[in-house]
């Protein structure tokens, strides 16, 4: 088996490293117009290419079974068009801007899965909330609270440089689409401003940030449906003025990034039904000095990696845009990737009332 992983970045490289350990007798190349740091694996190597154009895409993945993209989010929508026009199934991590059910009877015409968003959220949040679905039906209400934060909140705005600044400057200036009162609205980043205690990390503030995509459309009959960013207290208020006058990447660049940056995530999906059930999905996770992977790596790239697995092994029974929220109605796919992750330390807990 031969897999393309396109773009060798923070979450690419990490991916491809996961792929080639788990699957060794696979061919991993990593295309990208650097040369990443990747580990000395027989099974691993750079192939030199310019991943920013989709024809060019598209006839390197006419050469392998399948790719995983892991560009930046402007190249997203093109990587699902070159794997559609190639003819390969495609697990992809990008948040590209377009959403990607658009691309669902292409894909079906060409007889491949694309499956967009397959990182930590989206990407598991999806997974969790597909899987409640799936089991309960629609809940009355959802939240997902979801963020990364250097462990130490003293740092400079308590945040570490762990995946592309300038899609994390496009979160923060992305409106918001959430479901209020059962009607899809956009509202500001930022909004709804809230502290929450998260066991394990302590107290964070969450706002409205445009994380459900997928969802808005999947999961029909939810009542109210938001995602929201978590930081440490003051995160908000101090990079609102960096973003309004267009300093935020430079101070960030200058203050934010650092050679070992111990971050941790944190991670709760709240689902409430029409007759009282709850149900509360957590996960904390940190930087491993053993490995040197952030704990955005370990929730996000190892996601897309575990998922890219279970494309490997047949785990994908259909065509079309697939987004983790339609393959967790498949329970054995939804196993595959909990228990992918928990064999690599990554745990979800699940309570319910």
């Amino acid at each position: 088996m031969k897999i393309l992983v396109l773009g060798g970045g923070a979450q690419g490289k990490v991916i491809a490293a996961d792929l080639a350990a788990a699957l060794p007798q696979a061919a991993i190349d990593v295309a990208d117009i650097r040369r990443p740091s990747l580990p000395d694996r027989p099974n691993l190597r750079w192939r030199e290419a310019d991943c920013s154009r989709p024809e060019v895409v598209a006839a390197l993945l006419a050469g392998y079974d399948f790719g995983v993209g892991a560009l930046p989010a402007r190249f997203g929508l093109g990587a699902m068009q070159a794997a559609i026009a190639a003819r390969r199934t495609l697990v992809d991590v990008s948040f590209c801007a377009e959403d990607p059910l658009a691309l669902d009877a292409d894909a079906k015409r060409a007889g491949v899965a694309i499956v967009p968003d397959a990182g930590l959220a989206p990407g598991l949040s999806n997974l969790v909330i597909g899987r409640a679905v799936a089991e309960r039906g629609a809940p009355e209400a959802i939240t997902i609270y979801v963020g990364g934060v250097a462990q130490d909140p003293s740092v400079p705005y308590g945040y570490f440089v762990t995946w592309s600044l300038d899609d994390l400057l496009a979160e923060y200036t992305r409106p918001a689409r959430i479901v209020r009162d059962g009607k899809p609205v956009t509202v500001p980043v930022f909004s709804d401003l809230e502290r929450i205690r998260v066991e394990g990390a302590g107290e964070l503030e969450a706002f409205n940030s445009d994380g459900l995509r997928t969802l808005i459309d999947t999961v029909p009959g939810v009542r109210d449906m938001a995602e929201k960013t978590l930081r440490w207290p003051g995160h908000a208020a101090a990079v609102q003025p960096l973003v309004r006058e267009g300093r935020f990447l430079e101070e960030f660049r200058a203050r934010c990034v650092a050679e070992e940056p111990r971050d941790l995530v944190a991670f709760i999906v709240r689902s409430r039904w029409a007759d009282g059930r709850r149900q509360e999905v957590t996960m904390v996770d940190r930087y491993d000095p053993a490995t040197r992977l952030t704990a955005m790596s370990r929730t996000t790239a190892l996601t897309t990696a575990v998922t890219a697995q279970l494309v490997a092994s047949g785990g994908l029974e259909r065509s079309g845009v697939l987004p983790l929220d339609f393959v967790a109605q498949d329970e054995r796919a939804y196993r595959f990737v909990l228990d992918g992750l928990a064999g690599r330390g990554v745990r979800l807990r699940t309570s319910q009332t």
